[in-house]
């Protein structure tokens, strides 16, 4: 008896359907890159709830012939390819002939397409893969089709849908990268009424100003570089700016958005020694690579690519940054400084536009604070610019390229810095080391055996009979003795409160002079929405500001002195991951370092009652016997230990 089934149509689309149509999103590409696909230069996409209920998408693009609507909709069915050797010269984004019979097995479709040479144009509508209407209605050029209750008819599956403005979020975040794919086509997305983008087709530079705005504008430098077999264009960050996370890298290969990590990471490898550790360059990059040299057809969701020269791909990208640092470093340098920094290899001065990214103190601002203090050494103020534009930037490690250079710079400062003030700083400095030599508090050694006892506790049978080096408390208590760190005491003490007051939602709140402002991307967006409710809780004044921004009234008490901005790039670090980083363990660790600046220092002179207060808090029985960074703070030991030790006992 046969055990081998040859699957009916029905179920063999819901099958691939599962490959194809995971979520909303996944409809949303297959439809939008059909559009592409079709030569569209205005493209529509409405949603609401999330994609859920309704998914439309509307275009100006060839359309479909009558004969041809239904045929669309069966398995395998494209106008894209023919043989196998057209899979190593694919052009297009979809190939497959997989998705609109796989979107039709799991939605209602209702579709109205028209031909440019055609009179009318044909109505199809189509019930969970089965055909229940077609007609001829009239209609303009082009396509509109509305993908409507998805998963009505499997509902094991619609269990797995997350809540609509989670799938609603990871539509907007794929639009974005289809528009930035697609700069020259006007795509318009609305959700639920409300329009989210409206790029105008009008280059890469406005797609980039419609999905991030001015200030990413300015922050991005162009990119451009070609070979006899690559080119790539496009923008990625200046030299100070970055991101928490890669949602702001966008990788487009031969008009496809893709996935790439050895991209990514070759476009970070190019600005190593500009960014910090945990942070990633914003880049929108379109790598142009004959077709026969990277295959697309390695998922069907055509979201990651194979090339078969990786590490030349890898270099080229990594030389096309480079340059374009350089040529933006470049830029500006005065001419009669260029020579040098170029001898030297190392990055210009920026010019006060450069800046305009930088949260920190700029070297225009540090080489106006040296030119007043200058006055008094003899040095023109433009002599001191342009000195300290040569040293601020100065790598030494590439000290072996200096050469004329060097020694023109160093002539530059012999001639200029005079020695008398460098005596009277000198000086100065003798006089001041000398004072605060005086004033430094010295490690002290106190006696162990005192005939006075500090302190003692009658309730808590605990004695405090002396201190060592200013930092070690010792107690005793019964038969025990035990050696109190008296800064990781007060430390784990200060935690406990600040923890403590967190759970009982008693967080003290400091207000902020100036309200903190910041700005975010659609994904990152969404989840500081999810966050919103645990951050009000842990003392938090944030709430939405305008479209993708938000902003913070108030911090925690504790946290006055937090830098807001590395405290939020920590919490979207991981956002584009499983990995999130829980806000609640980051405050932790930001009480932590509280209570470790907070808490008495080892060599702090405590007097009996900061001894008495500190030593009976610790002895209540409820405190971890440990700093919050892990560290004991107590040691313990018996009278057997000393009898043991004098050789009273064997």
């Amino acid at each position: 008896m046969s055990k081998i089934n040859i699957l009916e149509p029905a179920v063999f689309n819901k099958i691939a359907a599962g490959e194809v149509v995971d979520r909303p999103a996944s409809i949303v590409k297959e439809l939008l890159e059909n559009s592409i696909d079709a030569g569209a230069k205005h493209i529509i996409v409405e949603i609401t709830n999330g994609g859920i209920n309704q998914i439309v998408v509307r275009d100006d693009g060839s359309g479909i012939y009558s004969d041809d609507v239904e045929r669309a909709f069966l398995p395998h069915a494209t106008s894209k390819i023919l043989t196998a050797d057209d899979l190593t010269q694919i052009s297009t984004l979809g190939f497959r002939g997989e998705a609109l019979a796989s979107i039709a097995s799991v939605s209602q479709i209702e579709m109205l397409t028209k031909t440019t040479d055609s009179v009318t144009g044909t109505f199809l509508k189509i019930d969970g893969g089965i055909v229940a209407e077609k007609t001829e209605k009239g209609c303009p050029d082009g396509t509109y089709i509305s993908v409507n209750n998805l998963f009505y008819n499997m509902p094991v599956r619609a269990k797995f849908l997350r809540k609509p403005k989670q799938e609603e979020g990871e539509i907007t975040t794929l639009i974005s990268r289809l528009i930035l794919a697609n700069p020259d086509v006007s795509i318009k997305y609305i959700a639920d009424n409300k329009t989210i983008y409206n790029s105008q087709g009008t280059g890469l530079k406005d797609a980039i100003f419609s999905i991030y705005g001015t200030n990413t504008i300015q922050c991005i430098i162009p990119v451009h570089s070609t070979n006899k077999q690559y080119e790539i264009t496009g923008f990625s960050s200046k030299t100070n700016y970055f991101k928490p996370n890669r949602t702001y890298q966008t990788l487009i290969i031969n008009g496809r958005y893709v996935n790439n990590y050895m991209i990514s990471q070759a476009v970070s490898r190019a600005y190593e020694r500009y960014m910090m550790k945990q942070a990633f360059p914003f880049f929108v990059l379109n790598l142009s690579i004959p077709k026969e040299e990277v295959d697309v057809n390695v998922h069907p969701t055509k979201m990651d690519v194979k090339f078969s020269n990786p590490q030349t791909i890898f270099g080229f990208v990594y030389s096309a940054i480079e340059k374009a640092i350089n040529d933006f470093l470049l830029a500006d340098l005065p001419q009669e400084y260029s020579s040098i920094n170029v001898l030297l290899d190392v990055p210009g001065t920026t010019s006060p536009d450069k800046t305009d990214c930088i949260n920190t103190k700029s070297v225009d601002t540090l080489t106006e604070d040296v030119s007043k203090e200058s006055k008094t050494n003899s040095l023109d103020g433009n002599d001191v610019n342009a000195i300290s534009k040569v040293l601020f930037d100065f790598n030494p490690s590439q000290h072996d390229k200096l050469e004329e250079g060097a020694s023109a710079l160093g002539e530059i400062l012999i001639e200029k810095l005079q020695s008398k003030p460098i005596e009277n700083f000198v000086s100065k400095y003798e006089s001041i080391k000398s004072t605060t030599d005086d004033i430094r508090p010295q490690p002290i050694q106190q006696k162990i055996l005192d005939d006075a006892t500090l302190a003692n506790d009658l309730i808590l049978k605990t004695k405090i009979v002396g201190k060592v080096f200013n930092t070690f408390i010792l107690v005793e208590q019964e038969d025990k003795l035990y050696i109190v760190d008296q800064h990781a005491a007060h430390e784990r003490l200060l935690y406990d409160k600040l923890v403590n007051d967190l759970n009982n939602k008693q967080v003290k709140k400091q207000g902020l002079l100036i309200p903190y402002i910041f700005d975010v991307n659609y994904q990152e967006h969404d989840f500081i929405v999810s966050q919103i409710d645990l951050l009000r809780e842990l003392g938090f004044e944030i709430e939405s500001f305008g479209n993708l921004s938000f902003k913070v009234d108030s911090v925690p008490s504790v946290l006055a002195d937090i830098d807001l901005g590395k405290f939020f790039n920590t919490i979207l670090a991981n956002v584009n991951s499983f990995l999130n980083i829980k806000t609640e363990d980051i405050l932790r660790d930001k009480m932590a370092q509280y209570a470790c600046k907070h808490a008495v220092k080892g060599g702090d002179d405590l007097d009996k009652e900061e001894l008495v207060s500190l030593i009976r808090d610790v002895s209540s029985g409820k405190v971890t016997l440990q700093c919050p960074h892990g560290r004991p703070f107590v040691i313990e030991f018996t009278r057997n230990d000393f009898d043991k030790w004098f050789k009273r006992k064997l």
